[in-house]
């Protein structure tokens, strides 16, 4: 069974060019325990993705930040649920903000700075990354954005 999505993603890097990754809450229903893009998810039907990003943003890691598009890609990966394949069209978009943060902690355990030679060193240790972000990073998106 497939299941579509139409989402976005936010990263959040601070003054020092280091990422902000939440982890997501163990008590997830999708990725638990996974680190994952500094905000994100779903678009509401009629919602701009630059809204649905800003929204996202404030909802997770309480903040209220104006977002730069980065890039619209379309990806596809196994769902949480066995038997079961994501599409996902995910728009991207970045900002800068050095915290604090105010979580969501329904949604988000932590939010942490770092470089991306620490997250390249985690995503080679086999530590849990959400798809989207891995696939994103395979692709370069996430360099790209930090430049």
């Amino acid at each position: 069974m497939t299941k579509y999505k139409n989402s976005v993603a936010v990263l959040v890097f601070n003054d020092k060019g280091e990422l902000a990754l939440q982890l997501r809450a163990a008590h997830d229903n999708s990725f638990p325990s996974h680190w994952d893009f500094s905000a994100g998810g779903g678009i509401k039907d009629g919602e701009d993705s630059k809204v649905a990003a800003m929204r996202e943003t404030l909802e997770e890691i309480g903040i209220e930040a104006d977002v730069e598009f980065v890039t619209k890609e379309h990806f596809t990966y196994p769902a949480w649920k066995p038997n079961v394949t994501r599409e996902v069209d995910l728009s991207i978009f970045k900002t800068n903000h050095n915290g604090p943060f105010n979580l969501d902690l329904d949604e988000v355990e932590k939010v942490e700075f770092f470089t991306l030679d620490d997250i390249k060193k985690m995503i080679e240790s086999g530590q849990k990354f959400h798809p989207e972000l891995i696939l994103s990073w395979e692709k370069g998106i996430i360099s790209r954005a930090a430049n």
